[in-house]
């Protein structure tokens, strides 16, 4: 650090002794007429080029430099004869420098082709040392943080970028002249939606209102389609705050396009041409080199069903498995997979799929027909039940794009947008969530279309044959450097330490009352089964299994002096089946009426007190007010189960054991973090059940942690 700090001292002082001469070390511009690669064309001639010094060495009455610029390099012979006085002043150069020439190109007696200058000019003074060609510059942190340098210094690496640059022209080429037009589609957006993502959130100061950065432009650039454009495409950036690795980063670049009265085969169709017309553009060839692998992009890919390839690859035929054989056969060939147990069947289908086939696809392959539970955009298939008309393209083993025949009977999507929830509810906070105002502009008519998906960064990753996404990004998402990261930990050890080291003080001088449940006879097998009849889902149990135990802790926390084992059972069956309604619900579009959808047509489906605490714990849509403290230890419980299963899936482990209150406590305060959690109402625990946030977040996750094998976690 002292030997650069020195480095750039003396190239501070060599600033100044510059303007002490009446040169400007830093002019406004230069009439640049030759770039360096028509400077190599031009030997004989008079060119005046520019560029940046790469090298520069002296010998008595001569000196030479390597002059480069984005066409190439050339050397720079300089001659004591030709400069006369301003051949003592190249002392003054330094490798980095900016520096104009004007010469005649000519040849060394070593034959190299030269400019031989009568004129130069120091264009920009550099104050700090190009790292050493010889060694370059190989650590791939400071490769990705000083981009700048990277480019200068890895030609390798701006010729990546340069092919990048022609992916997309070529894109915009190819699809304008099919017709399409390219239009453009909000960032900042009210509602996100058109993938299974986490949105970054902001706040527009000017609406006081929430807002998200896109996590995809699907669902307006559909809205298109609705107003009458028949082929529109985007090339956008995206968001999603999610993980980073070697083919993610959380911010990309997307290309969509849809066309009205074509389906998947026809959308195949373009895709296809489009990797040629790509191939050709850039290469002049269609065969590409695809990790060790040649493959030849021209001819035509076959288009193989899902559960055809499966049946060929694997000797699985998904069709007539169910369910537990499917679940069996993932445990059994993919055993480091993240299994949850819960699955779907056509969850497990993909997972399988998506586990065992692509590497094997070598070949540009079109994989169609994909389960419907996995897809809530796509068509349901017009001939196979359960499975959806989608499509992805592989090659050299490598998903490249993925897409669909798109929904176009407004019932049908909004119903496919309720099960995705349903599915996802309560461990999964990308679930996508129903737009309104999208379906009201598929209720003014959509024509039949199809649609189609493609990451730049892939396209651009099978293009140069590197599969690090971040040696595509020129200035990728990194973590802090030291100093900020500890800057970072200390607030973050601050806010910990008051959140755990400030006492509670509980200003509500009421007491809540206790409900008389006395008269209660039920069992707890026979809630079960009442929850059985009524629920399906597997993550809906989940999460009434995890309400179930919390409420019992809860119970045995706020009555420890008047503890009793039956009024302990029933706060657990208030639990179990405060959710009992929510798939009926849902399926009969009334969610708006869940809590007491089912009560209303049967007001003895469950006694009381347990029907008004399940009708007080979703208050809000059902006007019962929360009235004792099982009214709101339910209220509050449900909101809190589902923040501690969000939070346990992005611990290491992803185990409910290997997480404490803290972690969770860390999770709560952060409004970003499964945003859809009511955490005004989990604090409800301080205001009406008197007991410290943090104390309630153990006692859940504690009571939970006893069944984390029935939560699968």
């Amino acid at each position: 650090m002292a030997e650069e700090s020195n480095l750039k001292q003396i190239r501070i002082e060599k600033v100044e002794k510059l303007r002490g001469m009446g040169i400007n070390p830093y002019p406004y511009a230069f009439d640049k007429t030759y770039t360096i690669a028509q400077a190599l064309q031009n030997e004989g001639q008079v060119v005046k080029t520019a560029g940046k010094i790469f090298s520069y060495r002296e010998h008595g009455n001569i000196a030479f430099a390597d002059l480069g610029d984005e066409t190439g390099r050339i050397q720079i012979f300089f001659q004591k004869e030709k400069l006369g006085e301003g051949f003592k002043n190249l002392r003054l150069l330094d490798i980095g420098d900016f520096l104009g020439v004007e010469g005649e190109v000519g040849r060394t007696i070593a034959g190299e082709i030269s400019i031989i200058p009568t004129n130069y000019e120091i264009l920009s003074k550099s104050l700090r040392a190009l790292p050493s060609e010889w060694y370059g510059l190989k650590d791939v942190e400071t490769r990705y943080r000083q981009r700048y340098l990277d480019l200068l210094i890895n030609p390798e690496v701006r010729e990546r970028f340069n092919i990048r640059s022609k992916v997309i022209s070529g894109v915009r080429s190819y699809l304008d002249s099919l017709g399409f037009w390219e239009i453009e589609t909000p960032v900042l957006q009210p509602m996100y939606g058109g993938a299974n993502a986490k949105p970054f959130t902001t706040h527009l100061n000017a609406l006081d209102q929430k807002m998200y950065l896109r996590i995809a432009v699907e669902l307006y650039i559909k809205r298109l389609i609705a107003g009458g454009y028949e082929k529109v495409y985007e090339i956008a950036k995206d968001f999603r705050n999610e993980g980073v690795d070697q083919t993610h980063s959380p911010e990309f670049t997307m290309l969509e396009w849809y066309e009205a009265y074509v389906d998947y085969h026809t959308m195949m169709d373009r895709a296809e041409g489009l990797i040629k017309f790509l191939a050709n553009k850039i290469y002049g060839r269609t065969v590409l080199q695809v990790e060790d692998k040649q493959v030849d992009v021209g001819n035509k890919w076959p288009r193989i069903s899902m559960p055809d390839i499966m049946k060929e690859k694997l000797g699985l035929d998904v069709d007539a498995e169910n369910r537990e054989s499917l679940l069996s056969f993932m445990r059994e060939k993919c055993p480091d997979a993240e299994v949850l147990g819960t699955e779907t069947k056509g969850q497990l289908i993909f997972m399988i799929f998506d586990h065992l086939i692509p590497k094997q696809l070598k070949e540009p392959t079109w994989v169609i027909d994909y389960p419907a539970d996995i897809s809530p955009f796509a068509r349901p298939h017009r001939e196979k039940e359960g499975w959806v008309e989608r499509y992805e393209g592989y090659i050299g083993g490598k998903e490249i794009m993925d897409g669909w025949t798109e929904i176009t009977e407004p019932s049908v999507q909004r119903k496919a947008w309720e099960n995705d929830t349903a599915a996802a509810r309560p461990d999964k906070e990308e679930a996508q969530h129903v737009d309104e105002d999208y379906l009201a502009a598929m209720e003014y008519g959509m024509p039949p279309y199809g649609g189609i998906g493609i990451g730049i960064d892939r396209l651009v990753m099978l293009f140069t044959n590197t599969w690090g996404i971040k040696e595509l990004i020129l200035f990728p998402t990194l973590k802090r450097d030291k100093l900020e990261k500890e800057q970072e930990e200390g607030a973050e050890q601050q806010e910990k330490e008051a959140a755990t080291q400030t006492p509670f003080v509980n200003n509500d001088d009421s007491t809540l009352p206790t409900p008389d449940v006395s008269s209660v006879t039920w069992t707890r097998d026979e809630a079960f089964a009442l929850l059985q009849k009524y629920m399906e889902s597997p993550n809906l149990i989940k999460h009434s299994l995890a309400a179930e135990v919390a409420m019992k802790g809860i119970y045995k926390y706020l009555h420890k002096e008047d503890y009793d084992v039956r009024a302990e059972e029933v706060w657990g069956i208030t639990g179990l089946l405060h959710d009992i309604d929510y798939e009926v619900a849902q399926k009969e579009e009334k969610l708006e009426l869940h809590g007491r959808l089912l009560f209303d047509r049967d007001p003895n489906l469950v006694p009381e007190p347990i029907q008004h605490a399940i009708k007080a714990h979703n208050y809000t849509k059902t006007g019962t007010d929360p009235e004792n403290d099982m009214d709101w230890a339910i209220a509050t419980v449900d909101q809190l189960t589902g923040l501690v299963v969000s939070s346990t899936l992005i611990s290491k482990e992803r185990k409910l054991n290997s997480i404490d209150a803290e972690f969770v406590l860390k999770r709560f305060n952060t409004p970003s973090f499964s945003k859809a959690v009511d955490r005004e109402n989990i604090k409800n625990c301080e205001s009406k059940l008197g007991i410290p946030l943090l104390e309630f977040i153990q006692i859940t996750l504690e009571s939970m942690q006893h069944i984390s094998d029935q939560m699968g976690l």
